[in-house]
This record gives C-alpha cells, sequence and structure tokens, in this order.
C-alpha cells in the first residue's frame, strides 16, 4: 500500500475508495507477488481523463522504484508514447514495428502505424507519384524510392504551394487550428498557429506537401 501511496487508505472499504485508488490496489495486489513480468490489459481505459493521467504518472513511479518488467496493452497512441521504453505495435497479431517511443513516432515504417501514431495525410506512391482516387500526382523535389509518403497536419503547408484546396472544417485547438481541406488528392489535415488568421469555410487556398518532411513507409498495408 505504501508503494502506491495508500497506506492511509488501508482500513477504507473497496466502495469507499475512488476509481484511481481501485486501481492503485489492483496493482499493489500484482506487485505484493514480486512478479517478473507484469501484463497490464489497458488497465486505465475506464478511468476519466484526469485519473488516467494519475495513475499513468503512478505506474511509471512503480515501475522506475521496482524494475520490474511491465508489458502495458492499449490502443491509446498518447499512453503508449509517454509510458514506453520500447513499443511494439501489432496489427491482425502479426508484429508491424518494434522501436523507442521516438522511433515510432517520428519514422514508422507502414501506413498502419503512421495512422496509429498521428500521420493523418498518408498516401501511396508509385514511382514519384502519389497514387489517389483522382488518378496519380507528381510532386516536386526529390522523391524517395518507397511505398508511401506520409504527412502529419503539421507538416501540411498552407497558403502557398503547387496544390490549392478549399477549406470545408475549420476548428481553434487552443494553440493550433485545424482544418479540413476538400483537394484533387482527397481530404487532407492541416494545423496552423491559432495565432495566425483564420482561413474561413468555403476559402480557396494554396498548399504542399514537403517531401523532405514526409515520413518515408516501406510498407502500404
Amino acid at each position: 500500500l505504501k508503494s502506491v501511496g495508500l497506506s492511509s487508505f488501508a482500513s477504507r472499504k473497496p466502495a469507499e475508495l475512488s476509481g484511481g485508488q481501485q486501481q492503485r490496489v489492483a496493482l499493489a495486489r500484482s506487485m505484493v507477488m514480486d512478479p517478473k513480468v507484469l501484463l497490464l490489459d489497458e488497465p486505465l481505459s475506464n478511468l476519466d481523463a484526469r485519473l488516467r493521467l494519475e495513475m499513468r504518472t503512478e505506474l511509471q513511479r512503480v515501475q522506475k522504484a521496482t524494475g520490474v518488467t511491465m508489458i502495458f496493452v492499449t490502443h491509446d497512441q498518447v499512453e503508449a508514447l509517454a509510458l514506453a521504453d520500447r513499443i511494439v505495435v501489432m496489427k491482425s497479431g502479426a508484429i508491424e514495428q518494434i522501436g523507442t517511443p521516438e522511433e515510432i513516432y517520428n519514422a514508422p515504417v507502414s501506413s498502419f502505424v503512421a495512422d496509429f501514431v498521428g500521420f493523418e495525410n498518408i498516401f501511396r506512391l508509385e514511382g514519384s507519384e502519389l497514387k489517389t482516387d483522382n488518378g496519380r500526382i507528381a510532386l516536386s523535389g526529390h522523391v524517395p524510392s518507397t511505398a508511401g509518403l506520409a504527412w502529419r497536419p503539421r507538416m501540411v503547408t498552407l497558403g502557398s504551394g503547387p496544390f490549392e484546396g478549399t477549406v470545408r472544417g475549420a476548428s481553434f485547438a487552443g494553440n493550433t487550428r485545424e482544418y479540413l481541406l476538400d483537394t484533387a488528392l482527397g481530404p487532407i489535415k492541416a494545423e496552423t498557429d491559432a495565432a495566425l488568421p483564420l482561413h474561413d469555410l468555403g476559402t480557396r487556398l494554396a498548399f504542399d506537401l514537403p517531401v523532405e518532411k514526409a515520413a518515408s513507409l516501406k510498407v502500404f498495408s
């Protein structure tokens, strides 16, 4: 109980504990067996956002203090990136990629992994052209020999470039503004600093997908 910060709650009944405290008890019950490996199967899925962050921090602290190997199963990319020393991304029971959080986040090897870690503009490559529902689209600059390219919304350049699209969605997200563009390439998601002027719905905008900023995908699945 001391290891999970619940020494003063020892006399409490289960119904008198919050969701986060009950999760800490479950962790303590597992840790008291002195396991070599601890499997945590989506342990934070039923908690609200504040408790998830609290328990995430607690899990990190306990793991560092005890040194026990924890296998943490989650569908939440933020949890995976925040907690892991090593991430295994799986699809239909098969491993897609293994790496550090930085490797997975910055250099996904497949379209599946790219989508999982927030690359929302993902295209198959045929030669040096993007394959889209409207045919092939040429890119400027040196195009790598790979299966596909992926851009995060913040990697899209708005206001200049060889492509053009119509603003179909615009939302304020605190420090940023998120846009959805209707383009010849298909839907494009872009992100800009919230301090920049707002682009109204229906506005025609030039944009670019800088090849040098894209993640190169070895597998398109």
